[in-house]
């Protein structure tokens, strides 16, 4: 009895504390970061269900998303920066969604917004910015999309979605700090640039969860992925489509086993977009968001990786290590690429190491330490601390989370350095293999030919090779 009394008195004084701030539109909106206030028809709240991943597959997500038709104004301090209209199909107004999978299972929901008539919600001045799709993601209680975005755009990725952190009000109910920001899609003049007989589907562990999905013979002994469509739009997607695509990326998956890649893929970017997430160290490469995309359907347009997207697990890998994508021969293509007889992929990762290395982590750090001081980021930190009050969710601060950045590079960088320098050029039979052998599915054994369960570093030879485990 005694314990349930104590544990009353703090709920009392939680609830007491959180009816004292004031959440109120007039006070929020003087924190100093614009206000996206969004107004359902008859107050209706967007829905979803939720399901879970068939046998042999992963992941949890959402479905029966409802389309919500609503009014959205934008508002910076006393200012209306822009008022969609009510809703009217085609004429004003927007739908908001549910958007998302794991992170639409919290209370607080990530959206997704469709304009009925396209506008730059990000106010950039020029109409080349004009969309009708946008999405709100509650990445602002954290720096790592900032983050992550920007080291999308230094390590010289084609787009870098442009964002802005904003305080978010659903039917008047105040609903935290969020992210403003472009939607992955095709736009030639501001977002992915591939023409209209161009292609860009996703490498989807989610694959389960959509109506339209094709599967290339790299993935096709297991369920953990397929590739799904973001243009053509699923609706539009032709039989002929699905044929001309699967067929190329067929024969790009077998030109990397024979050494011939390099008339399939745009090795730049692809050694980039890994190159990206090994320094920062990306634990999910399940949820690490990778997008393909063909410019048309001539032989003269090349696979290419163009930008990032998910960073909820930036700096969680043991500083040194790569990726996981890095290491996973059941996720992507690049240990296949390391082990090529081509070497072109492994010298241009090693190439753009150099060029970046002892520049790249400073730029990043300076960038953000100037955002942290800037009064943009002292309104998102005002904003955070409102976030924590609402949803009873500990953040931290934004002092906090570049520190940990600092932390990260300081200890990261140079073991990273010395990992890079141990791939394999082509002059040694030994290939990089992983800091940490526990995604390896294979029996280790070492040079003696003795199976070994826990590897300490060294020679082991998995499959028939010789690789190098840190």
């Amino acid at each position: 009895m005694r314990y349930c009394i104590i544990l009353l008195t703090i709920l009392t004084c939680q609830l007491e504390l959180l009816a004292q701030v004031d959440f109120s539109l007039d006070n929020i909106r003087h924190i100093g970061l614009p206000v996206v206030c969004i107004t359902t028809v008859d107050g209706e709240e967007p829905t979803c269900d939720f399901v879970t991943h068939p046998e042999g597959s992963f992941g949890e997500g959402i479905t029966n998303a409802t389309k919500v038709p609503c009014r959205i104004v934008i508002i910076h301090k006393d200012d209306v920066l822009y008022d969609s209209g009510d809703y009217e199909k085609n004429i004003s107004g927007a739908t908001i969604k549910i958007n998302g999978n794991t992170s639409a299972y919290h209370d607080n929901k990530p959206y997704k917004i469709k304009l009925q008539v396209k506008e730059d919600l990000l106010f950039r001045g020029d109409n080349k910015y004009k969309d009708k799709e946008w999405r709100l993601l509650k990445d602002a209680r954290t720096l790592k999309t900032i983050i992550g975005l920007k080291m999308n755009e230094l390590i010289g990725l084609p787009w870098t979605p442009a964002c802005q952190p904003c305080n978010v009000f659903v039917n008047n109910d105040y609903r935290g700090c969020y992210l403003l920001i472009e939607s992955v899609k095709r736009n030639t003049d501001c977002r992915l640039n591939v023409s209209k007989n161009g292609f860009i589907v996703e490498r989807d562990p989610y694959w389960w969860n959509e109506n339209t999905f094709f599967s290339t013979n790299y993935f096709n002994p297991y369920n953990y992925y397929r590739w799904t469509w973001k243009y053509p739009d699923e609706e539009d997607v032709t039989e002929e489509h699905v044929t001309y695509i699967q067929n190329y990326m067929n024969q790009a998956e077998e030109s990397i086993i024979d050494g011939t890649y390099e008339q399939y893929l745009d090795v730049e970017s692809f050694a980039s977009w890994l190159l990206a997430h090994d320094m920062m160290g990306t634990w999910d490469s399940g949820g690490a968001n990778l997008y393909v995309m063909k410019y048309d359907d001539t032989p003269n347009s090349p696979l290419s990786l163009a930008n990032m997207w998910d960073f909820d697990t930036i700096f969680k890998m043991p500083k040194g290590s790569f990726s996981r994508i890095h290491l996973g021969t059941n996720d992507f293509y690049f240990p296949s690429l390391f082990n090529s007889s081509n070497n072109t992929f492994t010298n241009t990762y090693k190439q753009k190491w150099e060029q970046v290395k002892n520049s790249l982590p400073d730029e990043l750090i300076n960038f953000v330490t100037h955002f942290a001081n800037s009064e943009e980021g002292k309104a998102l930190q005002t904003s955070r601390e409102y976030y924590s009050q609402t949803w009873n969710y500990n953040t931290k601060t934004i002092n906090e989370d570049i520190e940990e950045m600092i932390s990260w590079f300081n200890g990261h960088i140079p073991l990273l350095d010395k990992a890079i320098q141990n791939i394999d050029d082509g002059t040694s039979d030994i290939k990089p293999m992983m800091t940490h052998h526990d995604n390896c599915n294979s029996i280790i054994y070492n040079l003696q030919g003795q199976p070994v369960a826990k590897p300490e570093g060294g020679v082991y030879i998995i499959n028939g090779k010789k690789y190098v485990i840190k």
